[in-house]
């Protein structure tokens, strides 16, 4: 780890450098100094200065000639546009990488390099420069050297948009996790843990001075990288990217933090050192730019919660589009078809829920079968017993308003008793159902009833009424008709 951690400290060396005294030199012991033919070679993007030769030939040289060049040409620029893709920035071009041939000739621009033995490369902002110290490389895998330059290219990335604001604590915890993570690259969670066990941790205010930063490298460099980590695995990387855009107009680290996640600084620190144990026991090898882990958000899918799992995962895809994960970019895409599939299922849930809530029975349960069957499809049945609510009241409605139609024949066939029981009863479950419209019309028709009932009942008592009269007009009639003349003969 110390040895992984010491090419990261470069960019902040050149500031030290400045208070250091530079070593007198007198005209004389300039003429001593070797001479470099510096010789340049152009990519797309960057010219790579390289050492033809020292002295003229006079001196031995293994790491001059074009051949250093050629091996740092041969993946500079897809580094580069790597970069390019994750920022969503390009650098102003052509960049400066400079191949030192003795270490000697780095420590003239470099001196503290010559105090720290694992030191191999820095970035200068201000010149658009990565130096090499080509004899401090020669026993590095091919995939450190790449990721010495994608530290040092990311600080010029985060430099950019933060308009050189990015405070070192976050400006190496970023370099950091854009290294592309390797079986012999990987960085372990031993010294984090150390520092944490043994108290060594800085709070983020520390961190955001230089001095702190350099301090304890071995407790701040895997502190940095899990305060970026944390941030991204939680957050997001789009939401980091905005973090380092808003230093640029913030007054410090914490306004930029509050303005990028909509939250106090104070309170992602602590969240940050509750996340550390998860960090520590596993979680330091998820990168989302190299590994995305697309665990939260299948989380997310299966719980339902489609319309926050599709705004993370389109912003996911694209990340995956532009750092080339492919496996887990075909992952992504599935779960946002599904996540798609699912939130035309919730649309036809709540269609189901309104044609219930309207009254159209048959609607809702049509509605509902075919929301249970695209759940089942989808694996989520949560919601399941919800929709087979729905299909029994709305079968419990349709049996009501069947009722109520019988009724309503019945109460036509002058059955009052009959029919005013089945309205009744249908009435008071379309009550118990919330649904007004049918329940007015069950309390419609029981009016009717008595209505009729009423008409009925006065009908009779006028027929009886003119029968009486009709018996009584008889009657009159028959007193007051002349009575026929008894003849009685003997």
């Amino acid at each position: 780890m110390q040895k992984k951690l010491l090419p990261l400290v470069l960019p902040i060396l050149l500031l030290l450098w400045f208070s250091v005294p530079v070593y007198a030199q007198d005209p004389d012991s300039e003429e001593l100094l070797p001479v470099i033919d510096w010789q340049e070679s152009k990519t797309k993007n960057f010219i790579i200065v390289y050492a033809q030769s020292i002295d003229g030939g006079a001196t031995s040289c293994p790491f001059c000639g074009i051949e250093n060049a050629q091996f740092y040409a041969g993946f500079i620029d897809d580094i580069y546009s790597d970069l390019v893709a994750v920022f969503g920035v390009p650098l102003e071009t052509p960049i400066n990488l400079r191949l030192f041939p003795t270490e000697e000739s780095y420590y003239e621009i470099n001196p503290l390099a010559e105090q720290i033995p694992g030191v191999v490369a820095h970035a200068l902002n201000n010149r658009e420069e990565i130096a090499i110290a080509l004899p401090r490389t020669e026993q590095l895998p091919e995939e450190e050297i790449k990721n010495n330059l994608r530290h040092e290219l990311t600080h010029f990335f985060a430099s950019l948009l933060s308009d050189g604001k990015l405070n070192t604590g976050f400006q190496e915890g970023i370099a950091q996790y854009l290294e592309k993570p390797t079986e012999a690259t990987q960085y372990s969670p031993a010294l984090l843990e150390l520092a944490n066990t043994e108290g060594r941790l800085l709070t983020w205010a520390e961190l955001d001075e230089s001095v702190e930063v350099f301090s304890d490298s071995n407790a701040s460099y895997p502190q940095t990288l899990s305060m970026v980590a944390f941030l991204v695995d939680r957050y997001g990387f789009s939401n980091f990217v905005e973090f380092i855009k808003a230093n640029a107009a913030a007054p410090g680290y914490r306004s930029a933090l509050e303005a990028a996640y909509g939250v106090p600084a104070d309170i992602l620190e602590a969240e940050w050192l509750q996340y550390l144990p998860e960090y520590i026991a596993g979680r330091w090898q998820v990168n989302s730019i190299y590994a995305y882990d697309l665990s939260r958000v299948t989380q997310l899918v299966e719980s339902g919660a489609y319309t926050d799992a599709e705004i993370e995962l389109v912003e996911i895809i694209a990340l995956l589009e532009s750092t080339k994960q492919l496996d887990t970019l075909n992952r992504a895409q599935f779960l946002l078809e599904r996540t798609r599939q699912g939130q035309a299922a919730n649309t036809l849930a709540d269609e189901a829920r309104d044609a219930l809530m309207a009254g159209d029975y048959p609607l809702t349960i049509t509605k509902a079968n075919n929301v249970i069957a695209a759940y089942e499809q989808l694996g989520y049945l949560e919601r399941v017993p919800e929709l087979q609510v729905y299909i029994q009241r709305a079968e419990l409605g349709q049996d009501a308003h069947n009722q109520l139609d019988y009724g309503e024949q019945l109460l036509q066939s002058m059955r009052f008793f009959e029919a005013e029981r089945q309205i009744y009863e249908a009435t008071a479950l379309l009550q118990s159902l919330d649904n007004q419209a049918g329940a007015q019309r069950g309390e419609e028709l029981l009016a009717e009833s008595t209505f009729r009932q009423s008409l009925l009942a006065y009908a009779m008592l006028i027929v009886g009424i003119i029968l009486l009269l009709f018996n009584g007009l008889r009657r009159l009639v028959r007193q007051m008709s002349p009575h026929t003349l008894e003849v009685e003969y003997r």
